[in-house]
């Protein structure tokens, strides 16, 4: 009968067993939780930022720049290759692209197809993400320029990763040295062009500087015919926000 027992209880664990080692592997998934998920929302967190401060710099470089290529607007007092006079015109009119989605400044990557010849303001047409290899006939690049660009709206469809749509909202200063935003998003308050927007009160930012909110919002899908009709209030809730500012 003592042979048989214990025969019965090499079969398997006991209740008591069995609920201490459930126990035990709850406080072990608690202890996980409460250590390790902080501290991977944390990581996630800190890359979020740092997505942000990297998109906000490609936009702000660019309004900094004055490609060799690059034609002025239409309306836009030019040189004599018909590019735009400064930096600080640039960022006028492009901000005054922001009237509507369709119209705005969008921000996105894709692999160039250096095996083709360039176009015309030096840049390589997409390659379709699908046939595209790294490295291999092909280079990332990433572009900011209008949605309704007429070289570089063809290669949104191409994009390799997100495509971000950018409203530009002038921000007024106010005289307890805080600022305000201008009611409607592409307008710039007190101008019609650049050489008009000026001071003339001494060591005044106005007329020096324009400053604006950048809204980063999410193009989804990529395709800039889909945004056409489509207005702000539609765009819903923007990833991120950003002040910013141009000057002369």
């Amino acid at each position: 009968m003592k042979k048989n027992l214990m025969k019965g209880r090499l079969g398997g664990f006991t209740l008591m067993e069995t609920l201490l080692a459930v126990a035990l592997v709850g406080l072990l998934v608690s202890i996980f939780l409460t250590v390790f998920v902080p501290a991977r929302g944390m990581v996630q967190q800190a890359l979020t930022k740092q997505e942000s401060e990297r998109i906000t710099g490609i936009l702000r470089a660019e309004l900094a720049t004055l490609h060799a290529h690059e034609q002025a607007e239409a309306g836009a007092k030019r040189s004599s290759a018909n590019k735009y006079l400064s930096t600080f015109d640039k960022g006028f009119y492009w901000l005054l692209k922001s009237k509507r989605p369709s119209t705005s400044i969008v921000i996105f990557s894709y692999r160039a197809d250096t095996a083709k010849s360039p176009r015309q303001d030096g840049s390589y047409p997409s390659v379709p993400p699908t046939r595209a290899v790294p490295g291999k006939n092909s280079q990332l690049v990433t572009v900011a320029c209008p949605m309704n660009d007429p070289i570089h709206k063809n290669d949104i469809k191409d994009a390799v990763g997100p495509v971000f749509v950018v409203k530009m909202t002038q921000l007024l200063p106010s005289n307890n040295g805080e600022y305000s935003l201008v009611g409607t998003p592409g307008t710039i308050k007190g101008a019609s062009s650049p050489e008009n927007y000026f001071s003339t009160k001494e060591n005044d930012t106005w007329g020096g500087a324009i400053f604006y909110r950048a809204d980063f919002y999410l193009m989804s899908p990529p395709n800039p015919a889909r945004y056409r009709n489509r207005s702000w209030a539609k765009m819903g809730r923007p990833l991120f926000s950003s002040n910013l500012s141009f000057r002369r």
